[in-house]
């Protein structure tokens, strides 16, 4: 594995071949959340994982928004030098994956696999959660309590460590912003700008974002997307089940 942080960047790059698959992680998570997925699918494609800003060991952006975020990673594919990617977001990550296919006007973006994703539109989530969620992140009590909210069955010790550990890392700013505004800003009306095929894997099952949310303000607003219906997993996909998401993922791949 090589793990290269820069001024800009934090991110892991894995394996060889085409299209390059590049990944988006959760909300609370990081570049490493991937780490069990990638390690399948480097086997056949160059994999890179990227931190976004305010996550992992990557620096926040000044004033954080899906826009700014979309011209950070329009950034981060001309400083690495990608073309044929194949963009893959998880959750909030998928929700940032809509918004540079909407902006992105070159021939880099092939393709766009959204994964448990927050929808375009906005995320359902009660009051009181919200309100748990902005007390204090790092607590480790809090990062328990979410990871375990968010799955249907306990995950191995190594990824539950994990998926602690990215919560607990996250920038205050940013983990404000995306709880009080990016979660909520609709780019719906964005969604006709995009070009490239769109698929969705999701479960039925997901804890965070309700199966109904995925059918009527995801799908239905993305003509021509494929859903892949997962069941039994929860919302963390790619710590819960990277075998099922990768068999998934390598299904969907159209390029």
């Amino acid at each position: 594995m090589l793990t290269r942080s820069t001024a800009n960047l934090s991110y892991t790059s894995q394996g060889s071949g085409r299209p390059t698959l590049v990944f988006l992680h959760y909300f609370s998570g990081a570049a490493v959340s991937w780490r069990w997925v990638v390690e399948i699918l480097k086997a056949d494609f160059r994999c890179i994982a990227l931190d976004l800003p305010g996550f992992g060991d990557a620096a926040p952006l000044e004033e954080p928004s899906l826009r700014h975020y979309s011209a950070f990673l329009r950034e981060a594919f001309v400083e690495l030098g990608l073309e044929n990617v194949v963009l893959i977001g998880h959750s909030m990550g998928a929700k940032i994956a809509l918004q540079v296919a909407a902006d992105l006007d070159s021939d880099i973006l092939e393709q766009v696999i959204l994964v448990a994703p927050s929808p375009p539109t906005q995320e359902p989530m009660p009051k009181d959660e919200r309100d748990r969620m902005l007390t204090d992140h790092h607590s480790l009590d809090v990062a328990i309590t979410t990871v375990s909210g968010a799955t249907q069955k306990p995950l191995p010790e190594s990824r539950q460590t994990l998926a602690i550990r990215t919560h607990t890392q996250a920038d205050d700013h940013t983990w404000r912003w995306w709880l009080l505004e990016g979660m909520n800003h609709s780019i719906a009306d964005r969604l006709d700008q995009i070009t490239v095929p769109v698929s969705v894997i999701a479960s039925s099952d997901d804890p965070v974002i309700p199966w109904d949310t995925i059918q009527n303000d995801v799908v239905a607003l993305l003509p021509g997307a494929e859903l892949t219906q997962l069941s039994g997993i929860g919302h963390l996909i790619p710590l819960e089940a990277p075998e099922q998401l990768v068999q998934s993922i390598r299904n969907t791949i159209s390029v």
